[in-house]
């Protein structure tokens, strides 16, 4: 289970706890990825991607692909390298 948390005394900063084997996992996209801000980045693209294929519409569309082509820019690898890093896991 992976539990974010906000502090207030750092609010420009977010932590990410993960325990058994989503953290394990997430150490190995850390390992992957070469850096921790790597791998949240690429979960919560992940995760934002999710919510904008569940709907429909050209907007949607844009955006998902908007996010897909800024993949790497944020977590050093392609959207589609990230999936088949993911599955392998």
């Amino acid at each position: 289970m992976l539990d974010v948390s906000y502090r207030s005394d750092q609010p420009d900063s977010v932590l990410i706890y993960a325990d058994g084997r989503d953290g394990r996992v997430l150490r190995r996209l850390i390992d992957v990825l070469g850096s921790e801000e790597r791998a949240q980045n690429a979960l919560i693209l992940v995760g934002f991607l999710s919510k904008l294929e569940k709907k429909a519409g050209m907007a949607s569309a844009t955006r998902v692909k908007m996010v897909k082509d800024s993949f790497r820019e944020l977590t050093g690898v392609s959207y589609t390298e990230f999936s088949r890093i993911a599955e392998a896991l």
